[in-house]
């Protein structure tokens, strides 16, 4: 057994910005193709979905002309998780075009987010700003009238029971990407959403990287969610910071990893999600070919 490798759309945000113009999107299919992959993911983020939405065509014909499948698709939206019911309903409604979007893409899994709480006073992954990784906890406000757990059942339940309903109906998997300080941010609470909506069309995005900032043991994770793991974000980590580095170049352990999701029968695709931050811009296009020969050569070594 062995798994597709991805091309993670870190890799775009890295080389370009955060919020990609349709020209740039284009350049990232070709990207994929001039470095050896053969699937990779695309975001539509805020408003920016409208730019996928309404450039479709054009991103279906350069993904085919490529020879490039699209693994996963991800709306990026906030307001799915605002306390105000308008705005969630937007959102929602948002989301039901992402999937359209990704449906017509031929993606076989579309991505949520769970993004910050209403009491955070710095937002994690603001896409009012460009990206970056959050290397101290985002401040909080104490407000008196805030309750969590009400807050995750007619909210956080709710919206991605919605979304993962929306998803099923297009054919469509849906998962969540447990990211450092945002509502689910490790595979504790995911385990508990997952256990609250019931469902087998919702599964994990189980990012090393970002595990490892969490202080949780990758191969702990993979058991702890099982077959509940539908893709991988693979970046290696000195478990230390937030940093997705090359792999091979940090300390996790690749092999009983790889070994770990063996075990448990996964079947998804594993993308290379290294970058975020300038400094690694110039070499950005090594570290992609070189994380990817690295898991090939390890999944001959261990499948």
């Amino acid at each position: 057994m062995s798994w597709n490798i991805s091309m993670c759309w870190l890799y775009a945000i890295t080389k370009y910005r955060y919020i990609l113009s349709l020209e740039e999107v284009l350049s990232t299919i070709d990207d994929a193709k001039r470095l050896g992959f053969r699937y990779m993911e695309l975001e539509g983020i805020g408003s920016q979905l409208y730019v996928i939405v309404e450039n479709k065509d054009v991103i279906k014909k350069k993904l085919s002309e490529n020879e490039v499948k699209l693994v996963n698709f991800v709306p990026v939206l906030p307001d799915i998780m605002s306390t105000d019911p308008e705005r969630r309903s937007k959102a929602l409604r948002d989301f039901k075009v992402g999937c359209d979007v990704a449906s017509y893409l031929e993606a076989d899994i579309v991505q949520v987010d769970s993004f910050y709480l209403p009491i955070h006073a710095e937002r994690p992954y603001d896409i009012s700003e460009e990206f970056r990784y959050a290397y101290k906890p985002p401040s909080m406000k104490v407000d008196p009238n805030f309750d969590f757990w009400r807050f995750f059942e007619e909210v956080v339940v709710s919206s991605i029971s919605e979304c993962n309903d929306i998803a099923e109906d297009h054919g469509l998997r849906l998962c969540i990407e447990p990211r450092t300080w945002e509502t689910i941010s490790n595979a504790w609470a995911l385990e508990l959403l997952l256990r609250e909506v019931k469902s087998e069309n919702l599964g994990a995005v189980l990012d090393v990287a970002h595990l490892a900032a969490q202080k949780m043991h990758p191969v702990q994770c993979v058991e702890m969610l099982g077959e509940s793991i539908f893709y991988v974000h693979a970046s290696d980590s000195d478990f230390m910071t937030e940093d997705h580095l090359e792999i091979g170049t940090g300390v996790v352990d690749w092999r009983s990893f790889l070994e770990a999701l063996k075990k448990h029968g996964f079947k998804g695709c594993i993308g290379i999600d290294v970058g975020g931050k300038e400094e690694m811009k110039q070499r950005l296009d090594s570290m992609y070919i070189n994380s990817r020969r690295y898991l090939e050569n390890l999944m001959k070594e261990t499948m």
